[in-house]
């Protein structure tokens, strides 16, 4: 993407937004890409791409915490109610009134609470990796969340939240940063069975240096950028997007989304792009949660990756091509 296309802004709420901006040609639809942990703008670069050369809009920002937008350490800021409005205030700004809302990872929550606070500025939504998010009840439970996980499972898939809840995380991911790198961005995605999901597997994991191959879709040269970014950047505005959901402070936050905007509106398109080889955010859960009654039949397409938890890296140009195909299904 050119960097000579990116854009500052300052929210309403005085929060400094980097993003990227390409303006739709001939009428064309503008896409908003949210991208989640741990990553930037960039991690779009692939897919974005593709749909600035058939003339369609972009707005691609760096989501609070990281790149080029700003990195408050309060997780009070983080909530999503908040962030919806940030990510409207480049909307107007841009002077556009719809988007197609397109989410990776906790790109997809945010996505998912456009839909409750601002479902008037976006004309569908696509998901990948994560389903759709519905409103955290304000009783919430991370313990008993895990406790279900590996009922239903046989491990806990979140276990790693306890980890980025605690204020030293970023400390000690900087410390074993090859270790964090050979995790993350997995060579064999079932290493986060034992070394991701249960509780206390990633500290275990980057304190015994353990290091693995890159993956296909990684080159070095883009994992030492990725290393770049975040020891300027740190994770202390990242970890913050977990601290909001363990420390309760986004399930009091989405009790006050209306109960008549807890669902995408029916007449939404949606579309969900899962990942096959993803052990964290299983597709069976996903497809689980489009069978609600909340989505109307019809309303949802699906498609299974053949990928890890990072498709939008390793099937950028698929992915391109079959969002396009869906886009041009629908009309508002």
């Amino acid at each position: 993407m050119d960097p000579s296309l990116y854009k500052d802004i300052i929210t309403l709420r005085g929060l400094k937004y980097h993003y990227y901006y390409s303006p739709a040609q001939d009428g064309r639809r503008t896409l908003l890409f949210c991208h989640g942990f741990p990553s930037t703008s960039k991690d779009w670069c692939g897919i974005a791409s593709y749909f600035q050369e058939q003339g369609y809009g972009l707005i691609v920002p760096d989501m609070l915490g990281y790149g080029g937008t700003d990195k408050p350490a309060d997780p009070a800021l983080y909530v999503q109610s908040a962030m919806s409005q940030d990510l409207v205030c480049i909307l107007d700004a841009e002077k556009v009134e719809k988007v197609v809302a397109v989410g990776h990872d906790w790109g997809t929550v945010s996505v998912s609470r456009l839909a409750n606070w601002y479902p008037e500025r976006v004309s569908a939504y696509a998901f990948f990796a994560v389903a759709y998010s519905p409103p955290r009840p304000k009783n919430f439970d991370y313990g008993a969340l895990l406790a279900r996980l590996q009922q239903k499972h046989g491990y806990e898939l979140f276990g790693y939240w306890a980890f980025f809840n605690r204020d030293d995380a970023d400390q000690v991911i900087q410390d074993h940063i090859e270790s964090f790198m050979s995790l993350v961005w997995p060579h064999d995605p079932r290493c986060w069975v034992d070394r991701l999901a249960p509780t206390g597997a990633i500290e275990k994991t980057l304190r015994e240096d353990w290091t693995a191959p890159l993956p296909a879709y990684m080159s070095e040269a883009e994992k030492q950028g990725i290393i770049t970014t975040f020891r300027a950047n740190k994770f202390v505005g990242p970890t913050c997007w977990y601290k909001t959901v363990v420390r309760g402070l986004s399930p009091a936050d989405d009790e006050r989304i209306p109960a008549d905007r807890a669902y995408p509106p029916t007449d939404t398109p949606i579309f969900f792009g899962a990942a096959k080889n993803d052990h964290v955010c299983v597709p069976s859960d996903g497809y689980e949660a489009f069978k609600d009654e909340h989505f109307a039949e019809g309303q949802v397409t699906m498609k299974e990756y053949d990928a890890d938890h990072w498709l939008i890296l390793s099937k950028a140009s698929e992915i391109g091509r079959d969002l396009e195909a869906w886009i041009k299904g629908f009309t508002d």
